[in-house]
């Protein structure tokens, strides 16, 4: 069936529209890709440039089921962040002055 006028639209057919109608997201994601019979956890990470670095991909984790891959990848997001937010702590503590000032007073006893 054709039709004997051009439609005056210039809606495309849906496999020509672009593939990202929504903006990635802005924040580690995880992700589950898989691969034989097993599930590979993955972590999506938006802030790298180069695009083969994006997808992180914990392959000696793999699990039986996707949503155990899934649950492996969400806690290894939540451990590096409760890692990260401890080492800024200690940082924030061992340079705010009041510390180092009470810190001055025995590496000056010291030499």
């Amino acid at each position: 069936m054709s039709q004997a006028n051009d439609s005056p639209t210039t809606t495309g057919a849906p496999a020509t529209t672009p593939a990202a109608l929504f903006p990635p997201p802005a924040y580690q994601q995880p992700l589950v890709i898989q691969v034989g019979s097993g599930f590979v956890p993955v972590i999506y990470h938006p802030s790298r440039q180069t695009p083969y670095l994006r997808l992180e991909r914990l392959r000696r984790k793999a699990k039986a089921t996707e949503a155990e891959a899934l649950a492996y990848a969400a806690r290894v997001i939540w451990y590096r962040r409760v890692r990260a937010a401890e080492k800024r702590r200690k940082l924030e503590a061992t340079v705010h002055p009041r510390y180092l000032g009470y810190l001055r007073r025995y590496l000056e006893a010291a030499e």
